[in-house]
């Protein structure tokens, strides 16, 4: 059984994340995070895309989201998900299983199609589908 620090987290609200990066989208990240006390679903989503944002050179984008909110234990539902999704789709990894990055995923035409099936747009949900402001580029 798990231990009820575990169990505390697990009855967190959870969301599967879908974001996507390039135009058409080149890579897809598939992630889950747990909606604690201090947070809404929007500010945690909001606060998620902001650390990924930060990293990656690209705007960052939300494909879809996947609430779980009801039952004794949706984050643990969540994880579930996420971990089925990275085993479906592990032919698409871009990174080796269990590596930093090992959550991005190659786009695909069954891979989209699979998130648009899943989840809800950002938008239906509160939260903004792309937080970063591209530059204008210095001309050379």
């Amino acid at each position: 059984m798990a231990s009820p620090h575990t169990q505390e987290w697990w009855a967190c609200p959870g969301v599967v994340y879908f974001l996507g990066v390039g135009d058409p989208v080149a890579a897809v990240k598939i992630g889950m995070l747990a909606i604690t006390a201090k947070f809404t679903l929007q500010s945690a989503v909001r606060r998620r895309l902001s650390q990924i944002q930060t990293s990656n050179h690209e705007p960052v984008q939300v494909l879809g989201l996947k609430p779980f909110q009801s039952g004794a234990f949706p984050t643990r539902e969540a994880e579930a998900l996420e971990r089925e999704l990275h085993i479906e789709f592990s032919h698409l990894a871009r990174f080796k299983p269990g590596t930093k990055g090992s959550e991005w995923f190659h786009s695909s035409t069954q891979l989209l199609q699979r998130i648009s099936e899943l989840s809800v747009p950002p938008e239906q949900l509160g939260v903004p589908r792309c937080i970063a402001v591209v530059a204008n580029a210095p001309k050379i």
